[in-house]
């Protein structure tokens, strides 16, 4: 917990009011005064109790836990070990534990002979040999409507290749330094594609298909001096876009404030802003002088960060062990002030943030940034938080399988949109694992309570996902015919594209239901 010193008590208080923490019948601090609330298709609240202290699409069908295993306030042990045994039986495993050791199947093991699911199917878009290694930032992007992913001409040279999902069509995008560090479009239903590449330039395209093709133009492009040195760690993270209930226009971006990490340092931009005063592109940073505000305060190289759903709150979490939200206005451009700071895996390196929102759909009632997950050392060790209390809610730890105790996982992590399921993949491993995850806002009560394990055929550095949704099995052509009737139960369909190490794939998987 960070000390008053560190932190702005009033700068905590105004995140309290914007976070809506001070409920009716809450205790309010009558000695600070009150202050508009910041709201986005609903008012965000419940944060902060303590204010001083290669690309393929994949589908994964995890089977549902039945209605007993479902309840969040069911009683957990202390510890649970899961031993996963590779194949395809058993299909889903209970987390019934607080603290939660998973050990990986030998058959996940790169030099495994084992084949990968009979439950995945697989379609090749592009071969290509990307070098395996942990990549902090993404190298693919998905929308209902496009694919992108970072590739490489003949001649070594970075580019983006963005197809059509409908009509395979294709084109190239051009003009990136040293390589692309991170790739992501604004949302599901946007066509606005951002990248940042190693010499710190950032790209927005506005992709339209025209008469079968797709039509790329760049709409923002800012370019850093060439004396800034290369550098991997870069990355892009958008304001979250949550649809109205009764929006018509999906395609619209509704917000168009991004923040760009830059090594230990961040920045929040306004692209509306930086678009009203500048025409022409590429324009070089020390040319705008308005539309952005930079963050520092981290000793470390940031690894993730999220903006609240009104633009006015940054988290960030670095390497040094720390996450640290701050109060941001940019077209006042003060100076940001840190709200509060903690480290939650006791100074390891933070290599996870992510808010278990569902932004398919906003509840008013529900509030924003109620449950926290974060992650360290590549995500080998999840933990699970309530941020009214501070308190850790599970943990989970990752482990290699006992013939390969020497390669440590380096997990890659996101939630869907809804924040109903994790999926991880491992760089070092032929696996891809769903985790479900159960909340109760109420009760201030959040939990994994399944991990299912899908085995690939091959590592997977990278991924996006299009869709999760439950459903019903009927006939597939994946599930042999003997195992499929009426009395199937419901599952877990993933539809993801994954970038591996050796190629492009698609990927359709289902998987039955647990008896």
């Amino acid at each position: 917990m960070a000390s008053a010193s560190n932190i702005d008590v009033d700068a905590t208080q105004h995140l309290r009011d914007i976070l809506k923490l001070d409920r009716p019948g809450d205790p309010v601090n009558e000695s600070t005064p009150s202050r508009k609330s910041s709201s986005f298709n609903g008012e965000l609240n419940g944060f902060l109790s303590d204010p001083v202290a290669h690309p393929e699409t994949t589908s994964v069908d995890a089977p549902l836990l039945d209605s007993s295993l479902r309840d969040v306030e069911m009683p957990f042990s202390d510890k649970q070990v899961i031993c996963l045994s590779g194949g395809d039986s058993p299909p889903c495993v209970e987390i019934v534990g607080k603290d939660v050791e998973i050990v990986a199947s030998s058959d996940s093991n790169i030099c495994s002979k084992a084949r990968g699911s009979n439950k995945v199917k697989i379609q090749p878009v592009a071969k290509y040999d990307w070098e395996q290694k942990y990549y902090n930032g993404n190298l693919i992007a998905v929308s209902n409507d496009y694919l992108a992913y970072a590739t490489r001409g003949s001649n070594g040279t970075a580019m983006i290749r963005v197809l059509s999902i409908t009509t395979a069509e294709r084109i190239l995008l051009k003009g990136i330094t040293g390589s692309v560090t991170d790739l992501a479009f604004a949302h599901l239903n946007s066509d606005q594609l951002a990248c940042l590449d190693e010499a710190g330039s950032l790209f927005v395209w506005k992709l339209t298909m025209e008469n079968g093709k797709i039509i790329d133009e760049i709409i923002v492009h800012i370019k850093r001096p060439d004396s800034i040195a290369l550098n991997c760690n870069r990355r892009i993270i958008w304001c979250p876009y949550i649809p109205d209930e009764n929006e018509e226009n999906l395609s619209e971006d509704s917000s168009q404030t991004i923040a760009l990490l830059h090594e230990d340092m961040a920045e929040v931009w306004d692209l509306d802003i930086i678009r009203a005063s500048h025409s022409s592109w590429p324009t070089l940073i020390s040319d705008i002088k308005e539309g952005f505000i930079s963050v520092n305060g981290h000793s470390g190289c940031l690894s993730e960060g999220a903006l609240s759903p009104d633009g006015t709150v940054l988290a960030t979490a670095s390497h040094d062990g720390y996450v640290k939200f701050w109060q941001i206005y940019i077209e006042g451009q003060d100076q940001p002030r840190c709200l509060h700071e903690w480290k939650p895996h006791n100074g390891r390196p933070v290599s996870c943030l992510l808010f278990c929102d569902n932004h398919k759909k906003q509840d008013p009632d529900v509030p924003f940034w109620r449950f926290l997950i974060t992650g360290a050392d590549q995500n080998r060790q999840i933990k699970m938080w309530c941020t009214v209390s501070w308190t850790c809610l599970q943990t989970i730890r990752f482990s290699p399988d006992p013939f390969s105790s020497s390669v440590l996982p380096g997990l890659k992590a996101s939630l869907d949109l809804s924040a109903e399921f994790l999926i991880l993949t491992d760089v070092h491993r032929k696996v891809l694992y769903v985790m479900e995850l159960q909340q109760n806002q109420e009760n201030g009560k959040a939990a994994f309570t399944s991990i299912s394990e899908f085995l690939l055929t091959h590592p997977v550095l990278s991924f996006g996902i299009q869709d999760v949704s439950r459903c019903r099995f009927q006939h597939t052509e994946v599930l042999p015919s003997e195992v499929e009737s009426d009395n199937v139960s419901g599952g877990v369909y993933v539809f993801l594209y994954r970038y591996s190490t050796s190629r492009q794939e698609r990927l359709f998987q289902t998987i039955s239901n647990k008896n």
